[in-house]
């Protein structure tokens, strides 16, 4: 596959990207028999694999997604055993999330995944080009993130 990008497709390219990486993940998951997992699923459970249990809104800011999108996550991770949410006994407003022995059982095929496909992304690609790829991808998701802040102005032609 010989396709072109050019900067102007910067954004077509990182979806393709994503749906790539997506897609060895799912494959990945399915031929150690976990069907019941999305790749969106990952970050939780990675960040519930280095803190747990964890409050629902540092968990959303530990994966960098807003805090009803977590939420969605985790009632899926929870109606399929991976996790569970408790009250918190300091802050009576506040729900924990936790792994459950189910979720601590893909904690290992996770790892192997991931590596795999970290092996996959960087094959052939020298450490400094790795740093400035992650340095520019950096620098552009600051870039959106500070539009989708600033207050909304249109432009007149």
């Amino acid at each position: 596959m010989n396709e072109h990008y050019d900067t102007h497709a910067v954004i077509a390219l990182i979806a393709s990207i994503r749906e790539q990486a997506n897609l060895f993940l799912v494959r990945a998951l399915s031929e150690r028999g976990i069907t019941d997992l999305l790749p969106a699923h990952g970050a939780v459970l990675n960040a519930l694999f280095q803190r747990s249990p964890v409050q629902m809104n540092e968990l959303a800011e530990a994966i960098g997604r807003k805090k009803n999108t977590v939420t969605g996550l985790i009632k899926t991770l929870e109606e399929r055993g991976y996790c569970r949410r408790e009250p918190d006994p300091q802050d009576a407003r506040a729900q924990l999330v936790a792994l459950t022995d189910k979720g601590e059982t893909v904690r290992a095929e996770q790892a192997a995944i991931s590596e795999n496909l970290l092996k996959r992304v960087w094959e052939g690609v020298g450490e400094p080009e790795r740093q400035s790829c992650v340095d520019v991808l950096r620098t552009i998701l600051r870039n959106l993130r500070d539009a989708a802040d600033a207050p909304q102005t249109r432009e007149r032609l």
